[in-house]
């Protein structure tokens, strides 16, 4: 097998970076020998630690461990710094995507190829960006950015070859599914919320969750990406779970049904996030803890249920690292209808 290498890129060194510098680390001789695939890290980037570059490799290992102090910053350096593959985790901004969407452009005009665990880019400019990755010829692939690594464009990608994709319905939020569930149990919400911090799965701020902001912004990219849609995180009706009664939880929850933060869009209809009650035998309804689900249905198949079962950000760390493969095998693309026809 002839190997490619890889001088790779982190902008965000959190959570996922980190769970993703880890699983780089524990699987180098298996990308090696298996996929052809060597790397070395060329840049690393945090808003706290600055941006740092090193053209013959940083060592992960001292980086997870110690980490580094710069006075560098990413979007001074993305220009120059020699890479082959940006991988992009800084936080979530669903209003305007920056500064991840600038981190992105900048990295595929140069023909560096991008993945991205972050939604917000993805959802305001997704056309934009894979016009500009066509033209470079780089890779632009984001399985990570709507349910950790359950395998949505990838599914669709293999399985889905001819028909239309006719609706969406998800729930793919941990947060708020954890939060739903507490509150049917009679637990206020804050301790719900301070459980899924400390493991890791909902930021310092979980805004974005809770008022459905998270949700929104992934089932524009859905739309866009794979019905090619022209949404915006805006346009969605957003229900928060501020606005829930927690009395109907419960009642609902007595009834024997469950209440979930649904997100919903077909493809022509509008998008929602709302609470939605389903019943027992609904797919969505068997989703426990932080599990995540999705129901694609399609013209042809019928409709297709995938989940993820209780995810942690090691599971959205592998995503990205699926991603990686893709481009090394020469899948640097999710066919998309933003780009018309070849």
């Amino acid at each position: 097998m002839v190997q490619r290498h890889f001088r790779l890129g982190f902008a965000g060194f959190g959570n996922v970076g980190r769970a993703l510098a880890r699983l780089l680390l524990e699987r180098r001789d298996e990308l090696a020998h298996r996929r052809g695939l060597t790397f070395s890290v060329t840049l690393l980037a945090s808003a706290r630690r600055g941006a740092r570059v090193e053209p013959a490799g940083i060592d992960l290992e001292v980086a997870l461990r110690d980490g580094w102090s710069s006075p560098g910053r990413l979007q001074d350096v993305l220009g120059s710094a020699p890479l082959d593959l940006l991988f992009e985790a800084t936080p979530l901004e669903p209003r305007t995507g920056e500064p991840a969407l600038s981190h992105m452009r900048a990295a595929l005009e140069r023909g560096v190829s991008v993945v991205s665990a972050n939604k917000g880019p993805i959802a305001l400019a997704a056309g934009e960006l894979f016009g500009i990755a066509r033209k470079t010829r780089a890779g632009f692939r984001f399985e990570s950015s709507v349910a950790d690594c359950m395998p949505v464009f990838n599914l669709v990608e293999a399985a889905v070859p001819v028909g239309r994709l006719l609706r969406f319905r998800g729930v793919l939020n941990s947060t708020s599914n954890h939060v739903l569930q507490a509150i049917g149990r009679g637990q206020p919400a804050d301790a719900a919320v301070a459980e899924m911090q400390r493991l890791g799965l909902a930021e310092a701020d979980p805004a974005h969750d809770l008022d459905g902001w998270d949700q929104a912004v992934k089932i524009v990219i859905l739309a866009n990406v794979l019905m090619g849609r022209d949404l915006k995180p805006a346009d969605v009706e957003r229900t928060p779970l501020a606005a829930v009664d927690a009395a109907w939880l419960r009642r609902e929850a007595r009834a024997g049904r469950t209440v979930r933060l649904v997100g919903e869009v077909s493809a022509d209809g509008p998008a929602r996030v709302r609470p939605v009650s389903l019943g027992p035998g609904e797919f969505l309804a068997s989703l426990r803890g932080v599990s995540l689900g999705l129901t694609i249905d399609t013209e042809l198949a019928g409709p297709i249920n995938v989940s993820s079962v209780e995810p942690h950000v090691e599971q959205t760390a592998y995503g990205m690292l699926a991603d990686l493969v893709a481009i090394r095998d020469g899948r640097p693309m999710v066919p998309t209808p933003l780009l018309g026809e070849d």
